[in-house]
């Protein structure tokens, strides 16, 4: 997840309500862990936080479904 491998942690620094990681692999349990943890600790003082995790299967789906969104 990056160079430094922390681009989750980044990720939830920036000023935002919605959090979306995308792979097109497998993507380990752990990441969703790590983002759980992280929008639960963000929503105690930013309010309302929405994420997700889209892994290689979600995103052959979004493909298929929207093929003129990934030209």
């Amino acid at each position: 997840m990056g160079k430094n491998g922390d681009q989750i942690q980044r990720l939830f620094s920036s000023p935002a309500t919605a959090f979306f990681v995308q792979y097109e692999g497998e993507v380990n349990e752990s990441v969703y862990k790590l983002m759980e943890e992280l929008a639960k600790a963000r929503a105690v003082t930013g309010g309302k936080i929405f994420w997700s995790v889209i892994d290689d299967g979600a995103t052959k789906r979004l493909r298929k479904a929207h093929p003129k969104a990934f030209r």
